[in-house]
């Protein structure tokens, strides 16, 4: 697993330009450290509520199956429900285990989307993205 700094951009908290704009979006925390190099935090399946992220920056996500689900059981591909804020990010030569769901985006404009997935079963994940 590869360690890598977190890059500034995030705070604890979410701070916006004006006090109407911080009305609108929800308060959000830095990801934890990312898990690829050139990230700027990294998601997985035990993540939940509001992560922040600056425009430009890159964010990691990682779903893996849990250990008592039938083998090749996988989450589903991660979706976005709004493109123009976090979009979809060129993973390389990612390749992940059989068990995980991979997921790289960029944060694109300033606002709010979601990143969720679901597991056969009918689990669901979801997060916050909030750009700023």
């Amino acid at each position: 697993m590869f360690a890598a700094a977190l890059t500034a951009g995030c705070s604890s908290a979410h701070t916006a330009p004006s006090a109407a704009a911080s009305a609108s979006l929800p308060t959000c925390r830095a990801p934890e450290p990312a898990t690829l190099p050139h990230a700027a935090g990294s998601l997985t399946e035990a993540d939940s509520g509001a992560f922040c992220l600056a425009a430009g920056q890159i964010l990691d996500v990682f779903l893996t199956a849990p250990a008592s689900a039938p083998a090749g059981t996988r989450w589903g591909d991660i979706r976005v429900t709004d493109t123009s804020v976090i979009g979809y990010g060129n993973n390389g030569v990612l390749t992940p285990p059989v068990n995980v769901t991979a997921g790289v985006f960029v944060g694109a404009h300033h606002g709010v989307t979601t990143l969720s997935s679901t597991l056969p079963g009918g689990t669901t994940w979801h997060v916050t993205i909030v750009v700023q």
